[in-house]
């Protein structure tokens, strides 16, 4: 079986010679990890930047046991992703390590990448700020009145959760992470609101997981004028 830093650089020079290359740009844990020790991660990330026009694809696959998670993005569309400061695109490039790059041209793009990314995300509108407020509060009510419902009310409180989480970043202009690092990027943010969340998660009763969660909703609207009970008449946004 071959190692997978051999299996690594066969698939690299795969798509140096088969498709129509920019740059080749390892991400993830891999950019963070030394070659001899790519054994240890659980999939390597590689971001391709093609030459082709208004072109994204992903590749996902296993080669000789190795996982890849492979983005093709074409350099149209990173350009238009930066000026648009997609969040997505933003956070995956923010850390990379350079495999293969044709020009200087790539180099100046990822820069500004660089330079957006410590700048953080644009300040939220206050319109946007209201109705975080009002949404996340409207939903915590209607979780109070769907208790006779356990299911129910149980997907309800741990989805609104994983909103109040999500809106802590927005709130305080901090790049939304994925999925599996935002308990990790609060625990280094904010570890008042990172114990509260494990207390959260590590209850069972739905009505004590009720009350845990107004705390965690207090906490994180407070600074920005806590939640808002009612809407005067007025521009509402559809989300």
């Amino acid at each position: 079986m071959m190692e997978v830093i051999d299996v690594f650089n066969k698939k690299v020079k795969e798509i140096i010679l088969k498709e129509n290359v920019y740059c080749v740009l390892l991400i993830g844990a891999g950019a963070k990890t030394e070659f001899e020790n790519f054994y240890l991660l659980n999939d390597i990330d590689l971001f391709i930047i093609t030459k082709d026009r208004n072109c994204f694809e992903r590749e996902v696959v296993d080669i000789d046991g190795v996982s890849f998670d492979i983005s093709y993005m074409s350099l149209d569309l990173l350009k238009k992703s930066i000026l648009e400061k997609n969040s997505l695109i933003i956070t995956a490039l923010s850390n990379y390590k350079c495999i293969y790059n044709i020009g200087t041209k790539i180099d100046k793009l990822l820069d500004e990448i660089k330079r957006i990314y410590i700048l953080g995300p644009e300040p939220i509108r206050r319109e946007e700020l209201d109705y975080i407020r009002f949404k996340l509060f409207k939903d915590y009510e209607d979780i109070l009145t769907r208790l006779d419902d356990e299911i129910t009310a149980c997907f309800l409180v741990n989805n609104l959760f994983k909103s109040i989480l999500i809106s802590y970043f927005k709130l305080n202009r901090i790049w939304i992470p994925k999925d599996k690092k935002i308990l990790r990027e609060i625990e280094k943010l904010d570890l008042d609101l990172f114990s509260v969340c494990k207390e959260f998660l590590q209850e069972n009763s739905i009505n004590k997981k009720i009350t845990i969660l107004l705390e965690i909703l207090d906490y994180v609207l407070k600074p920005f004028g806590g939640y808002l009970k009612y809407w005067n008449r007025g521009k509402f946004l559809l989300k």
